[in-house]
């Protein structure tokens, strides 16, 4: 007898040092919702002694927002008799707001129909699912708004189109931050900036300065005038904004350096475009442009936001490796993190696209075959690549990258507009000259009716190409009877320039 006394002591005190020292919580409460009784976490999370909970319905601590919610919810769960599970939120005694995880088990049988509740404070997970969910939201409205910036600024030609698309990014993405292009005279400047602080003066192209609650940055000179940016420093909170400011910067900068350059050319390229001729030299250098254009940007998308988007997706990997978290919950968590690896893929796929990989490296050929692989994989039509005496071609980067975009073109065009089944792609070499021929089976077109325009992304891209690496080409179609091109381009053109 005395042994099983001692047996039930010991268990009861093992049962009371289990209760007593348990991080979840544990209720029993009647059908009323009374509380009959609390483990002592109970009241060292909701900051309610005992006595003000005793008795009492534990509803009362429910966020307004979740009440309707649970009270039908412990309607159902006492006419079904079947225990269950859920999300709410509470605000404790000192009006914090935390969120629990429960699980009910209702007993029918008993005096007051009493139900075990057991309760588990998971305020950190969700304040880092929905800090996840936000930050994840906030890289995509930077993505976009870089991606959109530097698609306008192809259109931009003059400093005054700039400032406004500038202006309006700004106040967009950064609210509050007023933005400003503020223009000195360069003779005036050292005068100027005698009525400013100090660092003023020193400021140095591109770089970030913050002055008095203020942020400069210097994007250039222009007509002998200086021009600085200027907007309320407070409206950058986070580190992927000031990274995005930087990276906006940099885009910024690059198209004021050229636009002394184009606004020279405008009236030039206008009187010419009418006659549909080029000069070769234009065409050369604007494409150029339009190659470092396109690489400074595939390099910041690399090492800036795709970079970011990496950490991201694995420390949300290893969050969900880590903890053990509610099936629910877990599943949203599991199609975040897919969603961040659509945006991973997407990101990579603009950068290969605005500079191809690994192009110099795997020479004229291979890049094509590989484009034409990954095309062929959501394309609609066939693809027939042939390619002969190729091996020798020692082409330097401006030609490589020229034909490459020649045929990107090609399949843009054949991808869009001319419904074609089969594509056929043949270059041949000789030792001076690369031939290179495009036939498909589409709808064609009135070639007649085709205009010049520089800014053209079709045929007459094309065209412009071929003419600024010193090349022939030839468009023969008709509308219902496919297209044909046939291009010649000089192989190890020495020209530069200018």
């Amino acid at each position: 007898m005395c042994n099983k006394l001692e047996n039930k002591d010991s268990y009861k005190y093992l049962f009371d040092t289990i209760l007593n020292n348990t991080v979840d919580m544990l209720f029993i409460v009647d059908k009323n919702r009374h509380l009959v009784y609390a483990t002592p976490s109970c009241y060292k999370t909701t900051g309610y002694n005992p006595e003000e909970l005793l008795d009492r319905d534990l509803f009362l601590m429910l966020h307004p927002d979740d009440k309707e919610y649970m009270l039908q919810r412990h309607k159902n769960l006492l006419d079904s008799q079947k225990k269950n599970s859920t999300e709410y939120r509470i605000i404790t005694k000192g009006g914090e707001i935390r969120h629990f995880e429960c699980k009910t088990t209702p007993l029918p049988d008993t005096e007051n129909y009493l139900q075990v509740v057991s309760v588990r404070d998971n305020t950190e997970r969700k304040l880092m699912e929905i800090e996840l969910e936000s930050r994840k939201n906030r890289y995509q409205v930077l993505q976009e708004s870089l991606k959109n910036f530097s698609g306008d600024l192809s259109l931009v030609m003059k400093l005054a189109d700039l400032e406004d698309r500038l202006i309006k990014e700004l106040e967009t993405i950064l609210p509050g931050s007023e933005p400003n292009l503020l223009s000195f005279d360069l003779k005036d400047f050292s005068n100027v900036s005698n009525e400013l602080p100090p660092e003023f003066a020193n400021l140095k192209v591109g770089k970030i300065e913050t002055i008095k609650k203020k942020t400069f940055i210097k994007i250039g000179e222009l007509k002998r005038k200086v021009y600085i940016l200027s907007l309320n420093a407070g409206a950058v909170h986070e580190k992927m904004e000031s990274i995005w400011l930087e990276t906006f910067s940099q885009y910024t900068m690059m198209v004021f350096e050229n636009l002394h350059v184009i606004e020279n050319l405008i009236m030039q390229l206008e009187e010419t475009m009418q006659n549909w001729e080029t000069p070769q030299w234009v065409l050369r250098l604007l494409f150029n442009l339009q190659e470092q254009q396109r690489m400074t940007l595939s390099s910041d998308l690399h090492d800036t936001v795709l970079q970011d988007q990496i950490d991201l997706y694995r420390r949300l990997e290893s969050l969900l490796n880590k903890y053990e978290i509610e099936k629910d919950s877990k599943a949203k968590l599991k199609e975040i993190e897919q969603g961040l690896l659509d945006i991973i893929h997407k990101i990579r796929v603009t950068c290969n696209e605005l500079r191809p990989p690994l192009l110099r490296e795997l020479g004229l050929e291979r890049a094509l075959e590989n484009l034409f692989e990954h095309i062929q994989v959501t394309s609609t039509f066939k693809i027939n690549f042939t390619a002969e005496n190729t091996s020798f071609l020692n082409f330097n980067e401006e030609q490589t990258i020229g034909i490459y975009r020649i045929v990107q073109e090609l399949l843009n065009n054949a991808e869009n507009h001319s419904r074609a089944s089969v594509l056929n792609f043949n270059i041949h070499c000789n030792d001076f000259q690369l031939k290179m021929e495009y036939t498909d089976d589409g709808i064609g077109l009135d070639t007649v009716k085709l205009n010049p325009s520089f800014n053209s992304m079709g045929l007459t891209g094309i065209t412009q190409r071929v003419q600024s690496l010193g090349g022939k080409i030839e468009l023969f179609s008709k509308p219902g009877n496919g297209l044909k091109v046939f291009i010649e381009l000089p192989i190890n053109d020495k020209r530069g320039l200018l």
